[in-house]
């Protein structure tokens, strides 16, 4: 049991130098250590504890660690955004390394789906610990380095035993961008004399932070989405070796104590297993006993509820773990003052590793519980599977980007998906084979696919710490339907989709013009490729049939013309995009007349010059770093166009005459004056376009630069008597919406919305704030649908209230636009349906008009 290793905790000097204790008393165990393996100051130069280790100095002590024991090797599970490895080191004994193999195998074979042989008496618990989610909680990472230190080091039976019958991965850190952002900052402040007061900038360093990945997203958000390579890595190592725990190391506020699952056991979504909770609650006998004898304040079952299944403390539950989530207080520094004295980095990196010891010990312990609780999560699945009351969900889509994307997404979770082998109509929908398929409900990721495809109205919770509905085929605005039985034929199914092919045929060259299929999320960054080249291109604002060498071809409204002799560019320059174009899944028309059968001829006067985009996006404190970070992410990653980004304490100095467009992203907006929105003004009405999402609308509102206003959606309670105040909490929350889907109308006619085929768009509420149906009856193309809510929570006061408001506000202002959008349209980076009003916004902003008269 640990003793004496609290005792520098409080009452640490501001005039005494801070140095780290010996790494063997940090981690507190009573064994000998081989001194063939080095301690990391051996490796990084500096002792566990002196400074905040970056990526390098951790994959580097992993690998001399590796070079020196006949216990771990190292390897990589993928990279980061930027490039940087995400490492992966694994313990066990020498015999159990030789057999590695073997055991993997045999780990898979025990979560096979109606699996009923026999465990091997033989066979390790498997525990995976990942570290460093958060780049700016750098305790959960630094662990790695007493962790593995201990478990390469070790000596005695205790130890012998512990690698003997288990095989531990420590992967991290899982953010190194972000991690490597938190260590420069913290380091570059690192002072001789420590500086414990919170104020100081080494405990606050700058916007965009460290919590964050390259594009500021919060990577313990998508572990069920996998938008980011990061999670896509994390999720396809858990998948590899189907841990056994699988716990997360986490950071939180200065001033709190120290949290591990579970959450509040009335917040388990009910995909996941109360056996497997039974079994958590079990374990946490050994976190009990290891805190208790140091003396720690701690907590379990509040408030980190484990509804939201895309976490790193949520996901592995889905796949036959026992996910663990810690929660410690943070130092954010090397000292720094808190409400329980003065606390030491070195102490929490210490007590870190002391818990996550603990936690293997509680394996070892219930090691057969463990596997038994695999195997029989498996079998359970089955199960559920044959009484769950949709045999499979069919899904399509005519835009093939996101379609694609979506196929992508599933074969990261081992989901088996088959095409679609014959029309069939469901839910009023019809579905045509050639870009339909179908998810078979029975198989053996069960929980995954309903984690990913089912619609819940949630009914008797009312709080949650994340979002509440995050249904897929929603997000990514594809038309869906569940198959119930009585309904399902063999014959639906057709062959296994191993692969997804995103090119298509490149049209015939032509000498007359090319168009741009508008119906694929990647066409923005086919044509922004062209008027990056220099080439001319015009708008066609309804669906047309245009001549080709091979006959009419029906074109979709809003689809782009790229003539080919009225260029600066010759005509091999314009066919080598349209092939690349083509390369991306985007379908191109070879036009070889400017006359059509139907709609807008090619020169026609509805058209509209398209204009090449230069973006400006706020950034900077006091901005929503996600939502800057999600709009980043989709012009910079997705579209391959330039953002420019500026602080908005430079916002006054900036040359705002180089941007066609300028998005005010959500956030508080409170370093700009009204010299600033004056600015602002003046370049919209001058031919700029503004884009204000969610607080950035708020922003525009206030000052003026839109005509829109917000319509009052609070709702108004029937209570009149005093309530008891223990009852706040479920009182705030059933005053706002916090991350349902719901239901939208769109006028596919208006611009903002070309490229959409269906005239309902599923979007992400995390407000109760809508559009005010004002003077113009046609500045608001999308408005919430009167079906409401489609999955997640929301109180039916809210439901109702909402019904018909503005989800987009469009106007024109002088010679430019303000298009408004009160809910974020690419939120997390899988709402891929609502991303196509943003894109819209961007091409098509200024190519729509106001009405002559008013609605008055």
């Amino acid at each position: 049991m640990l003793t004496g290793v609290l005792a520098g905790c409080v009452g640490l000097s501001v005039a005494e130098a801070y140095e780290p204790k010996p790494l063997t008393e940090l981690i507190g165990q009573n064994v000998e250590y081989d001194p063939a393996i080095p301690l990391p100051e051996d490796v990084t130069g500096f002792a566990t504890g002196e400074i905040i280790y970056t990526p390098d100095m951790i994959a580097s002590y992993m690998q001399a660690v590796a070079a020196a024991s006949d216990r771990v090797t190292v390897d990589s599970v993928g990279r980061s955004h930027f490039g940087r490895r995400i490492m992966r080191v694994t313990v066990t004994s020498p015999e159990n390394h030789a057999r590695l193999e073997d055991i993997r195998e045999a780990q898979q074979a025990i979560s096979a789906a109606g699996n009923t042989s026999t465990i091997a008496a033989d066979h390790p618990v498997v525990i995976q610990f990942t570290h460093g989610v958060h780049g700016s909680e750098p305790s959960s990472y630094d662990a790695i380095m007493p962790l593995l230190y201990f478990l390469a080091a070790g000596q005695g039976a205790e130890v012998i035993d512990m690698l003997d019958r288990s095989v531990i991965h420590l992967i991290g850190p899982i953010n190194p961008d972000g991690t490597e952002r938190f260590a420069s900052w913290t380091n570059m402040h690192r002072a001789r004399v420590p500086v414990a007061d919170p104020q100081h900038r080494e405990h606050y360093h700058e916007w965009p932070w460290g919590r964050t990945n390259h594009y500021w997203f919060d990577l313990n958000r998508q572990w069920l989405p996998v938008t980011q390579p990061e999670a896509v890595a994390l999720v396809q190592a858990t998948r590899e070796w189907m841990p056994n725990i699988a716990a997360d190391f986490h950071e939180m506020g200065t001033n709190s104590t120290y949290f591990f699952s579970p959450g509040p056991p009335d917040g388990l979504h009910p995909l996941l297993s109360t056996d497997g909770l039974a079994l958590n609650q079990r374990m946490n006998s050994f976190l009990n006993e290891q805190l208790d004898g140091e003396g720690a304040l701690y907590v379990s079952e509040e408030l980190f509820d484990d509804f939201y299944l895309g976490y790193g403390s949520s996901y592995p539950g889905l796949v036959g773990s026992i996910p663990y989530l810690f929660e410690q207080s943070s130092v954010r520094g090397l000292v720094q003052e808190t409400e329980f004295g003065t606390l030491r980095y070195d102490d929490k990196i210490g007590q870190q590793a002391r818990v996550g010891l603990a936690l293997i010990r509680a394996g070892l312990a219930n090691r057969e519980q463990l596997l038994s609780f695999q195997r029989d999560f498996y079998r359970e699945g089955v199960r559920l599977a044959n009484a769950a009351p949709n045999l499979a969900y069919v899904f399509s889509s005519a835009d093939s980007g996101r379609l694609n994307d979506f196929l992508e997404m599933l074969d990261v979770h081992g989901i088996e998906v088959y095409r679609l082998s014959q029309r069939t109509r469901l839910n009023s929908t019809d579905f045509d084979p050639a870009n339909s398929y179908v998810v078979p409900v029975r198989q053996r990721e069960f929980r995954v696919v309903e984690a990913l495809f089912e619609t819940r109205i949630v009914e008797g919770m009312t709080e949650f710490y994340d979002v509440s509905g995050w249904t897929q085929p929603l997000a990514y605005g594809l038309d869906f339907a569940a198959v119930r039985p009585g309904l399902f034929a063999p014959n639906l199914t057709g062959e296994r989709v191993t692969a997804v092919e995103r090119a298509v045929p490149a049209p015939a060259r032509t000498d007359y013009a090319y168009l741009i299929d508008w119906n694929n999320f990647y066409a923005p960054r086919a044509l922004y490729r062209f008027l990056e080249a220099g080439v001319r291109a015009r708008m066609v604002p309804d669906a047309i049939s245009v001549t080709t060498a091979d006959g009419e071809v029906s074109v979709p409204r809003g689809s782009v013309v790229i003539p080919v002799r009225q260029q600066d560019v010759d005509a091999d320059t314009v066919h080598a995009l349209v092939q690349r174009a083509a390369g991306d899944g985007v379908r191109v028309i070879a036009a070889t007349s400017g006359a059509t059968r139907r709609g807008s001829d090619l020169g026609g006067f509805g058209l509209s010059h398209v204009r090449r985009p230069e973006i400006l996006l706020l950034t900077g404190r006091g901005q929503d770093m996600g939502a800057a970070g999600e709009i980043w992410h989709l012009f910079d990653h997705a579209l391959n166009m330039p953002v420019s980004m500026i602080d908005i304490s430079e916002f006054a100095r900036a040359d705002l005459s180089r941007y066609t467009h300028i998005i005010l992203p959500n956030g508080s907006y409170g370093g700009l004056g009204e010299s600033d929105a004056t600015r602002l003004g003046e370049w919209t009405r001058a031919g700029g376009v503004l884009i204000g999402i969610q607080g950035g609308a708020s922003f525009a509102i206030r000052n003026e630069l839109t005509s829109a206003s917000y319509a009052s959606t609070g709702g108004e309670s029937a209570e009149t008597n005093p309530l008891a105040y223990a009852t706040l909490s479920r009182w705030d929350t059933e005053e706002r919406i916090s991350g349902a889907i719901f239901g939208t109308d769109v006028d596919l006619s208006h611009p903002l919305l070309y490229g959409l085929t269906s005239n309902r768009l599923p979007v992400q509420r995390e407000s109760t704030q809508a559009f005010a149906l004002g003077d113009n009856p046609f500045a608001i193309p999308v408005r919430y649908a009167e079906s409401g809510l489609l999955s997640g929570y929301a109180s039916q006061t809210n439901i109702e209230v909402l019904q018909g408001l503005g989800a987009v506000y469009a106007e024109r202002r002088g010679r430019g636009s303000v298009i408004l959008f009160a809910d974020n349209p690419y939120y997390r980076a899988y709402f891929r349906g609502s991303a196509r009003v943003l894109t819209n916004a961007v091409f098509f902003g200024d190519t729509f008009r106001n009405p002559y008269r008013t609605a008055q």
